[in-house]
């Protein structure tokens, strides 16, 4: 059953990344910088890109914290704000970077997937969004956030 589970979401991951990367491989130097978000505070595609790649660190180190017994981040843990610091503190990577470390975080995520057995699956803690998630859930979070970032970036550059 955990092999099944593994190549379900190995799939899921698979999918939803070719597709974020055909996207944004094409983009152009003045499409990387427009406006996705304005809601609070702007942010521009490249920006939607950081908060991507930083994004799938987190969740995989939440996950490796929850699989050891942790309870995940503190209840008092504001999303916002960590995601408009780590959108700042990435402000000097681009495009080109920023793919980098997203093969090297998929390829983290996928070693860690390789390492769960089927009681893992089912371990929970507290995600960033303050819910409480299995690992699985989070798991399909991380290709559902990416697929919702590729919709706000498709929806930005038209």
């Amino acid at each position: 059953m955990a092999d099944d589970k593994k190549a379900a979401i190995k799939a899921k991951l698979a999918a939803t990344r070719e597709d974020f990367l055909n996207t944004v491989s094409d983009l152009t130097a003045e499409q990387w910088e427009t406006l996705a978000y304005s809601e609070g505070s702007e942010w521009r595609v490249i920006d939607l890109m950081r908060h991507v790649t930083d994004s799938e660190r987190g969740q995989l180190g939440l996950m490796m914290l929850i699989k050891g017994g942790g309870e995940g981040v503190s209840a008092d843990f504001d999303l916002t704000r960590w995601n408009q610091r780590v959108v700042t503190k990435l402000g000097d990577k681009g495009p080109q970077e920023l793919m980098d470390s997203m093969a090297q975080n998929r390829a983290a995520l996928l070693a860690f997937i390789d390492t769960l057995e089927e009681k893992d699956w089912a371990k929970k803690g507290r995600h960033a969004s303050l819910y409480i998630m299995s690992i699985e859930e989070v798991c399909h979070l991380i290709a559902d956030h990416e697929a919702l970032h590729l919709g706000n970036i498709r929806e930005a550059v038209g």
